[in-house]
């Protein structure tokens, strides 16, 4: 059957509005993913090897212990395992999920909770199960006092031209990031700049900081000192 020169017309010029309008998508993506990869930085950042994993680990359990036997110095230091490393965002809720699960009552105040009277239970346990479940998932935070200046450098980089960005196009509000000098005087004073803060002390639903946590993570796969 014949079609005529004007519906020919009007058929191309349908699929040509179609396709514009998917190279309209096309282009909004690839400048997305531009603006991303764009911004991360081109050096690949060295793995931190087991030794060096072993070493932060050790570290960072030498330095828990003493919390605990400031107060009660004949307490007896239990084993444990390193879990994953922990953003300032989960932090807490690892923490308290971790604590009643060792059967302690534990009563929550915003970012900070502290033990409850439980039957059987004494302060010195709270305080070795703290020790248990704060070695068991350590807070980035304090992972980055035993990084060198180079992998400092490298998180810093990350974190302003990946998650700043990523969080950016999610609609997620972001801080400005500080210059590289004023983030590393940060990190021994944990007060190091983060482009999640805001996301963090905002009502933000669980379940929203967990997709944006997929999306954009907060910290890179390498700073993770897990056994």
């Amino acid at each position: 059957m014949a079609i005529s020169s004007r519906s020919g017309r009007a058929s191309a010029l349908t699929e040509g509005r179609g396709s514009g309008r998917v190279m309209r998508c096309v282009a909004v993506v690839v400048v997305a993913f531009g603006i991303l990869s764009g911004c991360s930085p081109s050096a690949a950042v060295a793995e931190l090897t087991p030794a060096e994993r072993s070493v932060i680990r050790e570290k960072l359990l030498a330095q828990n212990w003493k919390l605990v036997t400031a107060r009660f110095p004949f307490a007896t230091r239990p084993e444990v395992n390193v879990v994953y490393t922990t953003d300032d965002g989960s932090w807490p809720g690892s923490m308290v999920g971790c604590l009643r699960a060792a059967g302690f009552t534990v009563y929550v105040d915003g970012r900070y909770f502290q033990f409850g009277s439980t039957a059987g239970r004494s302060t010195e346990d709270f305080a070795i199960g703290t020790y248990l479940c704060s070695s068991r998932y350590p807070r980035v935070d304090d992972v980055m006092r035993y990084l060198d200046r180079d992998r400092l450098e490298a998180l810093f980089h990350y974190l302003v031209g990946t998650v700043r960005p990523c969080l950016l196009l999610s609609g997620v509000p972001s801080e400005p990031p500080p210059s590289l000098s004023v983030y590393l005087r940060g990190v021994d004073a944990r007060t190091s700049w983060n482009p999640y803060r805001l996301a963090w002390s905002s009502p933000v639903p669980a379940s929203r900081l967990a997709f944006l946590e997929q999306l954009c993570p907060s910290r890179p796969a390498w700073l993770d000192v897990a056994e």
